[in-house]
């Protein structure tokens, strides 16, 4: 009787240990998600932004710009809202490699400022999109400059 409870005992005790080293294995190899939290954002920048421009925008104005920044990665397949994301899934989709430029963020946000009758300039937004550059990388969601290795 005690030979059976102490085999059943090394037997637990063993899938155990095997179910726990197949799982650490396989988080190991799997690469780690960056979640943007766009009210985490939206405070992380609005607290660093200059003393002139946190004057001339709200947290709303932030707000704003940063989902039409998320919304121009989105379209150019670099980002996503999740899986439900029909948009952010047909442009990943496509085979070409997904390079986005700052410059055409800004455009795209300047134009959506300019729809909406959002009063900011170029500068606003490159300062706006450069603290969300530094929050990026904060979180880890941001790699190398195309062309850098490690």
């Amino acid at each position: 009787m005690t030979l059976l409870l102490v085999l059943a005992a090394v037997l637990v005790v063993g899938l155990a240990a095997y179910a726990v080293m197949r799982a650490s294995s396989r988080l190991a190899h799997t690469r780690a998600r960056a979640v943007y939290d766009l009210f985490e954002a939206v405070d992380f920048v609005a607290e660093r932004l200059p003393d002139a421009l946190s004057a001339k925008l709200s947290y709303d104005d932030v707000q704003e710009i940063l989902l039409w920044r998320l919304d121009h990665l989105r379209l150019q397949g670099s980002a996503t809202y999740g899986r439900g994301d029909v948009t952010a899934a047909e442009a990943e989709g496509r085979s070409d490699e997904v390079v986005t430029s700052d410059d055409d963020s800004v455009d795209y946000v300047l134009a959506k400022a300019s729809e909406s009758g959002l009063d900011i300039d170029a500068l606003d937004v490159v300062v706006v999109l450069d603290l969300e550059s530094q929050y990026l990388r904060a979180i880890g969601a941001l790699g190398p400059p195309a062309g850098e290795t490690d």
